[in-house]
């Protein structure tokens, strides 16, 4: 299966090359571990190199969205002006967007596990999967962990095509995070905790990988 690099630092490494194309990947972390930073910055440096991102936002403006880039030094207006982003609140626009060649975020599966019935999400991760296999591109979903319960969870890990858990915690007066590959379709890759820390930039992944 042919793989599609992420332009991150260190990721692509981790990765053995990038991620599997055709995939819908679900990020899975507690609020503060960068699983949704780090599905933001593999969008935004999709959309550097030339391709097209569709940003589906549930519950959060396109400006607040705009002015939590800024933070990074990641100007997506200028990528708007050029046709190669937008932001979209029509979840049944997906389908059409993927066959336009757009890589797809829904940010975040877990407001519409709140807000819908369960049936109403999983036919919307269902058509998803759907298109990704038919038009290709990277797809990702963004879950907050302890939101929900462990079988819901669970059944979206099962249905996507690859699920990236992060994990955050307090050491030594030190925040150490990192992020593991739970499963990945179409692609082996090892098993291991990598530790990665939050720069002015975004996220850079350490490739010195600790024992963990």
């Amino acid at each position: 299966m042919k793989r599609v690099k992420t332009w991150i630092d260190g990721l692509d490494d981790v990765l053995e090359g990038g991620l599997p194309d055709k995939s819908v990947i679900l990020f899975v972390g507690e609020p503060g571990s960068g699983h949704v930073l780090l599905a933001q910055q593999i969008m935004y440096y999709h959309a550097l190199k030339e391709g097209k991102v569709a940003y589906f936002t549930t519950n959060r403006s396109p400006d607040a969205l705009r002015e939590d880039f800024k933070t990074f030094g990641w100007e997506v207006s200028t990528l708007e002006e050029a046709g190669r982003w937008i932001f979209a609140n029509d979840l049944k626009d997906i389908p059409l967007k993927i066959e336009q060649s757009s890589w797809t975020i829904l940010d975040s599966l877990s407001y519409l596990l709140l807000t819908q019935k369960l049936k109403s999400v999983l036919d919307i991760v269902e058509s998803l999967l759907e298109s990704a296999q038919k038009h290709g591109g990277i797809h990702l979903l963004l879950l907050t962990h302890g939101m929900h319960d462990t079988q819901i969870e669970t059944t979206i890990q099962h249905l996507t095509d690859g699920a990236m858990e992060f994990l955050v915690q307090e050491v030594g007066g030190t925040v150490d995070r990192r992020m593991r590959i739970k499963k990945m379709s179409k692609a082996v890759y090892a098993q291991r905790l990598v530790p990665f820390h939050i720069s002015e930039h975004g996220i850079v992944v350490e490739t010195a990988v600790r024992i963990a």
